[in-house]
């Protein structure tokens, strides 16, 4: 039998990819997300192992009718991949305390309703494995991006104790962290950063400034494959990694920040964003 793993957000980016390579890597895929509409097309790309299963991770409702629909097909979950997530940018002072909420809700509040729901039936097994999307803005925060990077760095701390708790009753749990992947998730992150260029907002110029930064970075980067391939990896490694950095090129810009007096990482990081100036 095919070892069955969901993945949550699979419906474009690193979740399709991750969907695709885990079907013709030999498992059972229940693609997840809200817009059910465009997981059926992504049911013709998996060699008929991708079944589409319409979750959304803020609804607990709907988290368990989605576990009930893979139940009907009669195997515990073998995997779990925790990939949905949205993206709020804007400076912290503006950003509205609604919207810092609803980022926390998917991608920290959403990753847990899931990992708690699935939890039970691994557990029973003895066995799975869980694999958190993460991301590099989890531990080298950009400027105006201090609400999806706190977030992320939410689900570092989350991962840890999962990795250390879940070992106890046999389940094995990886973090992935990428940088700049080439999929359309940029746009949501640039998108969210206009309104805080218009004329009078205390940090318009800044704002700009990142923004034409930040355009270059997804369209030059990495293929969400090279993720899907990290992802493969930490679900059937016999001794998978607590963290996987995606592409590996950002392994560099994550020693700099453990080594260097914060005071001169933070200018070397305005300086290569744009923003130049800290005080």
């Amino acid at each position: 039998m095919l070892k069955p793993v969901l993945i949550t957000g699979a419906s474009s980016g690193i979740g399709e990819a991750t969907a695709v390579h885990l079907a013709h890597k030999g498992f059972r895929v229940y693609a997840g997300a809200r817009r059910l509409e465009k997981l059926k097309l992504l049911e013709g790309l998996g060699q008929e192992a991708i079944t589409a299963v319409e979750l959304d991770v803020t609804d607990e409702r709907s988290i368990a009718r989605a576990l009930e629909r893979i139940a009907e097909d009669g195997a515990p979950l073998y995997g779990l991949v925790n990939n949905a997530g949205v993206a709020v940018t804007g400076p912290v002072e503006e950003v509205a305390l609604d919207e810092w909420r609803r980022e926390f809700e998917t991608n920290v509040f959403g990753l847990l309703a899931v990992t708690k729901a699935v939890m039970p039936q691994m557990r029973a097994a003895g066995a799975g494995r869980i694999v958190n999307v993460g991301s590099l803005s989890g531990r080298v925060v950009a400027p105006f991006m201090g609400a999806y990077a706190a977030s992320k760095h939410a689900v570092e701390a989350i991962s840890d104790a999962m990795r250390r708790e879940f070992s106890l009753v046999g389940v094995k749990v990886s973090l992935i962290r990428p940088g700049f992947i080439n999929t359309t998730f940029g746009e949501q992150e640039q998108h969210g950063l206009e309104p805080f260029m218009e004329a009078g907002r205390p940090y318009a110029d800044a704002v700009a400034a990142f923004k034409a930064w930040h355009a270059k970075g997804h369209p030059n980067g990495a293929s969400p494959f090279e993720v899907a391939e990290k992802i493969h990896d930490a679900l059937t490694s016999d001794r998978p990694h607590s963290r996987y950095t995606a592409p590996a090129r950002y392994l560099g810009i994550l020693m700099m920040r453990n080594l260097l007096p914060s005071a001169i990482f933070d200018r070397l990081l305005l300086n290569a964003t744009g923003v130049k100036k800290l005080f």
